[in-house]
């Protein structure tokens, strides 16, 4: 989705290049995402917002959320990854789409409502961006944040930790990073069931969300096997996703 230049250079273009080449796939295997999209749209208390900014957009699943709930709205799209952002028009081709890095000053503001789901843990700073996203709403407006937190694919990691290996997941923010900053917080669990864990390391791909975390590279293929042969079918895997609400 959308990336700091303060990551080193390999790794911001190493997740840009998951991230685009999942444009094809994203939609097919993104159940949870799509899910979490609507959650947060359906909680905001603006009736009738005029301008909406959805940020690290994808391939538009808050966008077409937004879209259903406020049909009168001008929505913008942001993302980093072009491929994401031109699989989002295809679908939505009225919609704004700019591509453009969210952990910078966003080059518009003045929104009623700013959204941003399941994208926020990729920033190196993410108490920073949103202190900066607020910046960009309009008097009265509302930022509201999907984002999973610390103990996210949490089996995952079970797995790995009792396999003696240290698994290579990105990094989430503990529980409560923000809570100082916002006006309301809350913590669900979102779980998605595969047919078993080698469908889940699929599905991390299909979504982009395959990146090793910086100074650690991915499993070897030996390492993956084995670990495979040892897990349950069929396979879960949790987010624990935080909704965060910033007023202006």
């Amino acid at each position: 989705m959308a990336f700091e230049a303060a990551l080193p250079k390999g790794e911001l273009s190493k997740v840009l290049r998951a991230f685009d080449a999942a444009a094809q796939t994203y939609d097919a295997i993104s159940a949870v995402q799509r899910d979490v999209a609507q959650t947060l749209v359906a909680g905001p208390r603006a009736q009738a917002p005029k301008k909406i900014l959805d940020l690290g957009c994808g391939t538009g699943h808050v966008t077409e959320a937004a879209q259903q709930r406020w049909p009168q709205a001008q929505i913008t799209a942001l993302d980093s990854a072009p491929a994401m952002l031109a699989a989002l028009q295809h679908k939505f081709p009225g919609v704004r789409t700019l591509q453009a890095d969210a952990a910078q000053p966003l080059p518009v503001g003045g929104f009623d409502l700013i959204l941003s789901s399941m994208m926020l843990h990729w920033l190196p700073d993410p108490r920073a961006a949103l202190a900066q996203w607020r910046r960009s709403l309009a008097p009265s407006g509302e930022l509201h944040v999907a984002v999973p937190v610390e103990g996210s694919l949490g089996e995952w990691r079970e797995a790995c930790r009792q396999a003696g290996v240290e698994d290579g997941l990105w990094v989430f923010p503990q529980p409560g990073f923000a809570a100082d900053l916002v006006e309301s917080l809350r913590t669900e669990a979102c779980p998605a069931v595969y047919a078993d864990a080698r469908a889940f390391l699929k599905s991390l791909k299909q979504t982009g969300a395959n990146s090793a975390r910086p100074g650690r590279r991915p499993l070897s293929a030996a390492v993956t096997r084995r670990l495979l042969a040892r897990q349950q079918k069929p396979f879960t895997a949790t987010f624990w996703v935080e909704f965060l609400m910033i007023g202006n």
